[in-house]
């Protein structure tokens, strides 16, 4: 697991924190992958009376993020080499963990499976649209904040706000479906949703604010030998990442999110 570290800088500029280069030998399990964490600072004394202030006035029985999507806005741009001498068949898979919550894409698949010889299932937070690569070609992509910004509300759904209902959709429905779209397939539970409209922006957040991803994972599923390297862009709005020995390090503990096994 990678560590993001951050020199002085203008605080107002993007920031780009490098991954680890990794490969993939094609179908592979597991998938590989690579991890990088963002550091970032406690809040001061002062801002964390701000976050319980802002707690009681949105009137919901849970913490006000310190690390939210309204401030925080996380960004990969990728590059993907087929290293192997035969065409080949790539998706990128991008999993993480906001202050609340981790998601594995790999947990998840073995939940699914009812037995050892089960072909798996996977259901990533984010994933790219399969791309075709010819031996020695390149392709270049990016995770966009907006694709961040779903899988933020649908990581927050199921952790923090998970419909126990049986009734309810499975937690399948939250990841496949967009939140903004009516019916709102999962958000039951979460805070005034519906009567925002489903839409949980910076410009329109209803009661809800939602914690943005801090870990991001990158996965590489692949038929083939393909080469992968990755840069995380942030914009940082309210300077909450660490840059300062002087600060202490925010350090969260998020639960691990595991489905049901399958009956």
């Amino acid at each position: 697991m990678a560590t993001a570290t951050l020199a002085c800088q203008d605080l107002n500029a993007p920031l780009y924190f490098q991954g680890d280069t990794f490969t993939a030998m094609g179908d592979d399990d597991p998938l590989p992958t690579s991890g990088l964490t963002l550091r970032f600072r406690q809040p001061t004394m002062q801002e964390q009376m701000q976050l319980d202030t802002e707690r009681a006035a949105k009137g919901y029985d849970m913490d006000i993020p310190w690390i939210s999507r309204d401030k925080v806005h996380v960004e990969v741009s990728f590059k993907v080499t087929n290293m192997s001498d035969k065409s080949g068949t790539f998706t990128v898979i991008v999993d993480g963990a906001s202050e609340y919550t981790k998601y594995d894409t790999e947990i998840v698949s073995a939940a699914l499976m009812q037995g050892p010889n089960d072909p798996k299932v996977f259901l990533p937070l984010i994933a790219t649209v399969p791309e075709t690569l010819d031996p020695g070609k390149s392709f270049s992509g990016i995770v966009r904040e907006d694709d961040f910004a779903e899988g933020e509300i649908d990581m927050d759904a199921l952790g923090r706000w998970n419909d126990p209902d049986t009734a309810s959709p499975t937690f399948a429905g939250v990841l496949i479906n967009r939140s903004e779209v009516p019916p709102y397939i999962g958000m039951g539970m979460v805070p005034d949703y519906t009567k925002a409209g489903g839409t949980i922006t910076h410009d329109h957040p209803g009661k809800l604010v939602v914690p943005a991803m801090y870990e991001v994972d990158v996965r590489l599923k692949t038929d083939a030998h393909m080469q992968i390297e990755y840069f995380v862009r942030v914009r940082d709005d309210d300077d909450r990442l660490l840059h300062n020995d002087a600060d202490r390090l925010y350090e969260p503990s998020p639960a691990l999110f595991q489905p049901a096994p399958m009956m």
